[in-house]
């Protein structure tokens, strides 16, 4: 496969906090280019593939951005960086967000990426698991020991007046077929992943049952984030790693198969071996189809809303945050996300990209 334009953008395989050179002001080099390092949870797959396709298609080149991946293994490695300035942007569902701010951690939420939560419990179909509170005793597969879906299944146990390490456990299983297999063998009783790990599971063949409460599964999940002082002093870059996002993510919503085709030639490692590129696709495009029903909630197209944070939803964060456990003080969650860039973010010519998309081609 060849592409007509590409963006120079570095995936690290593991966290570097000591990244040189990376802070806001200093990150300009000679040509123009701004040096962004963004930090992400979880390796490139799927989920993540708008960023391929920002890469690819020449997104971030085209804002003047030079982006490099850092990939952390956990969110709070995320927000650790953000806090020390080795990281410029990270991305992570909130609630990692919110425990560093109710310690002092000035963040601001910059750019709502997944729109509708991802998150959930699951066990096999024919598990004796069929409440919340049959999770009594139950030892629960996390990807690992840091991941904000753990603090998530926390707060949604907690509805059912059950506390970790007392009435339930949590041990790391990865994901993918590590976890699948965690499951199936009963080395854990329930997964709490997401979204586009289950559709693939269930696309192998694994039918599945899920656990979530109304009020967790109304909150928005995977946000970018960065402090409050390089929000201030790099308005521009912002906006730009933004606007490229939504590009990006729009692209994808247009052509999903496109963006995983895309994302196989830029980053082979996504393809599991042994399957071929067909059989992938079809366990991909399952998942990317479930997740593109998550990025693109109340039409951000249609709306001019891409990046943009609902106050209702921020509230409701604040309020399922403090009544879970997952916070022990208030956070005010309304003012850590203000909306600032969301004009910039959508200022692109959106006809051109859903036809650069409907026509793209591998050839």
């Amino acid at each position: 496969m060849k592409f007509t334009r590409t963006a120079a953008v570095t995936v690290t395989a593991a966290l570097a906090l000591t990244i040189a050179g990376c802070a806001g002001d200093d990150a300009g080099s000679a040509d123009g280019t701004t040096t962004v390092e963004f930090g992400i949870p979880t390796n490139m797959g799927a989920n993540n593939s708008p960023m391929a396709v920002a890469q690819a298609m020449g997104y971030f080149e085209d804002e003047g951005l030079k982006v490099d991946i850092v990939v952390t293994g956990d969110s709070t490695s995320i927000v650790q960086g953000i806090d020390s300035g080795s990281l410029d942007i990270g991305s992570t569902p909130p609630e990692p967000i919110w425990q560093a701010m109710t310690k002092g951690s000035q963040l601001q939420l910059v750019y709502n990426y997944i729109r509708k939560q991802t998150g959930s419990l699951a066990v096999l179909d024919d598990s004796p698991i069929t409440s919340l509170g049959d999770f009594e005793g139950a030892v629960i597969g996390q990807s690992s020991l840091g991941t904000s879906n753990m603090l998530l299944s926390e707060g949604i146990l907690a509805s059912a007046d059950l506390t970790p390490d007392v009435d339930y456990s949590h041990l790391a299983v990865g994901t993918g077929a590590a976890a699948l297999q965690a499951l199936t063998t009963g080395q854990v009783d329930a997964l709490s992943l997401w979204d586009t790990e289950y559709a693939a599971f269930e696309a192998q063949g694994t039918p599945l049952r899920y656990f979530t409460t109304e009020e967790a599964a109304s909150l928005f999940s995977t946000t970018y984030f960065t402090s409050s002082d390089y929000a201030a002093d790099n308005a521009e870059t912002i906006e730009a790693f933004g606007r490229a996002m939504a590009k990006a993510t729009l692209f994808t919503a247009t052509n999903p198969e496109a963006a995983l085709r895309i994302m196989y030639e830029e980053y082979p490692d996504t393809l599991v071996a042994g399957n071929s590129i067909d059989d992938q696709l079809a366990i991909d495009l399952v998942a990317l189809n479930r997740r593109l029903e998550l990025l693109t909630a109340d039409d951000p197209q249609d709306t001019a809303s891409w990046g943009a944070y609902s106050e209702s939803a921020l509230a409701a964060w604040g309020t399922f945050a403090l009544d879970s456990g997952i916070i022990d003080s208030e956070v005010d969650t309304v003012a850590a996300a203000p909306n600032t860039f969301v004009e910039a973010y959508n200022d692109f010519d959106a006809d051109a990209v859903v036809a650069e998309a409907q026509n793209w081609s591998a050839e």
